[in-house]
């Protein structure tokens, strides 16, 4: 076959391929430019396997392979986060080659993997010397090959990290923001957004300071006050959803003495956990960052105004918990910046035994409320737990137990910790306020599928004097916590007289 007439087949089952990623829209209705990036994007992929075999039926064969399974992967994060893949993903290769049980993909680690791959090897090389000789003569190896191998890595070069005229990358983000992935793979297809968004993402914007507001008033800070600020990893109220009659007794008591309760909207469903929390903490909609919404911890070239900052600048003590590898989504150098002077992860629970996976939330919170007991300085903590982590397999806990019956396990658990954080605070005898919010829904189709509503529950509650406040049934976005969370600090702290 002719290379002419291997790239024209190629690039129309290319472009169908592309057709077929989801959320789907109507292939006509593509803007010429998202055209265009996608032609030029199935030309480089095609150029790249060219450069390294000089065989175009081969070329077209692993082009065409190599999107169809990325299109794959994308359609299996839509079922279920609800989101297809967008550049960003791409990212987290190293943290799902350190961690591929959290991604499913154990398969990775499996020998049978490794002797695939050494199948497809040995495959290439037979179609390679038998089946499909190089269009390369040896004497042209440097005049050609070579030129051919540099001006690919160049695009590639260029593409990561090149200079990008203004007014391409300008018009690149108006139609890339705010970001959302399923929008622009339905309206512009998988591969024309993958390239369109990293274009566009690489031209850095300055982010909102704050949408925080510090207490209104004089604080009294003696006795020094203790806030403590719970990200429960893939807690809902089932019965709230109306999933499931599962009684969640602590939850329905801290409700009847909170300051503010109800469902909250959170910005991702069943993945991207950094999102929620970076949403919460910097007390802003998720929209308002622009592209680097999609991974807020990457790059933080000027880290928003956030609730730690506010409480750390009033003097107070600030530590961030995560009982898990503190490298994944970067949170070992991101939360410095975002106001924290102390961090714990997973290894500073290396004694504590696990619940299933993962460190269990009962001891995440004896040693939040140690260190806020020891600390003389007001207290600010905040925890992102990881107990109810998926995956909810066969292997997670003995007895056999289904999927949704590990998620209700754990599930409890959480709402036993809920009641261990209130008694906890009480016996410490300051003023406090507690505030508790899901982070998202779980992805778990045995559960759901689709999750009818993506909102998780919240509360906040303050303590004045050894009494909870009173408060109402409100539902909120997650962005308006922390102002509620600065409002009962107010409260509770509020000059005696």
């Amino acid at each position: 076959m002719s290379f002419a007439a291997s790239f024209i087949i190629y690039l129309v089952l290319a472009l169908l391929i592309d057709a077929l990623a989801v959320p789907r829209g109507r292939f006509a209705r593509r803007p010429p430019w998202a055209l265009a990036m996608a032609v030029l994007t199935f030309t480089w992929l095609y150029a790249a396997w060219f450069a390294v075999s000089w065989r175009p039926v081969f070329a077209a064969s692993a082009g065409l392979v190599a999107f169809a399974l990325l299109t794959i992967i994308s359609n299996h994060k839509f079922r279920y986060t609800q989101e297809p893949l967008n550049f960003m993903d791409f990212v987290l290769v190293p943290q799902i080659w350190r961690h591929p049980h959290l991604y499913q993909a154990e398969f990775l680690r499996h020998p049978l993997l490794f002797a695939g791959v050494a199948a497809v090897f040995g495959y290439i090389a037979f179609w390679c010397h038998v089946f499909e000789p190089s269009m390369l003569p040896d004497e042209h190896f440097w005049d050609r090959a070579v030129p051919l191998g540099v001006l690919v890595a160049a695009i590639v070069g260029w593409i990561v990290i090149g200079p990008v005229p203004a007014s391409l990358s300008d018009r690149l983000q108006r139609r890339m923001t705010p970001a959302d992935s399923t929008r622009d793979v339905r309206d512009l297809g998988l591969a024309a957004s993958l390239v369109a968004g990293l274009l566009a993402w690489r031209r850095v914007t300055a982010s909102p300071r704050t949408g925080l507001a510090a207490p209104a008033g004089k604080l009294a800070l003696e006795p020094p006050p203790i806030v403590i600020a719970v990200q429960s990893e893939s807690f809902v109220d089932l019965q709230r959803a109306g999933l499931r009659d599962i009684a969640l007794p602590a939850l329905a008591a801290a409700r009847a003495h909170a300051v503010a309760h109800g469902r909250v909207r959170v910005p991702v469903q069943g993945a991207w956990t950094l999102r929620s929390e970076f949403v919460f903490l910097s007390g802003r909609p998720l929209e308002t960052f622009g592209l680097d919404a999609l991974h807020p911890y990457l790059r933080l070239p000027a880290p928003p105004r956030t609730l730690a900052h506010l409480l750390r600048d009033a003097g107070f003590a600030t530590m961030f918990v995560h009982p898990y590898d503190l490298r994944f989504f970067n949170r070992r150098g991101a939360m410095p910046k975002l106001g924290f002077d102390r961090l714990l992860g997973e290894e500073d629970f290396a004694e504590a035994s696990r619940d299933g996976y993962f460190v269990p939330d009962m001891a995440v919170v004896e040693r939040v409320l140690s260190v806020a007991g020891n600390e003389r300085r007001p207290f600010f903590g905040m925890v992102a737990t990881m107990e109810n982590h998926h995956p909810w397999d066969k292997n997670r806990m003995p007895g056999g137990k289904t999927p949704v019956e590990q998620y209700v396990h754990h599930l409890h658990n959480a709402d036993r910790m809920i009641a261990r954080l209130v008694a906890g605070i009480e016996n410490l005898g300051r003023p406090a306020v507690l505030a508790f919010y899901g982070d998202h829904v779980p992805a778990l189709p045995a559960l759901a599928d689709p999750f009818p509503d993506p909102r998780t529950d919240y509360f906040v509650m303050g303590l004045r004097d050894g009494t909870w406040l009173a408060g109402e049934h409100r539902d909120r976005e997650l962005h308006e916590l922390a102002d509620v969370i600065l409002g009962t600090l107010g409260k509770v702290c509020a000059s005696r007289i």
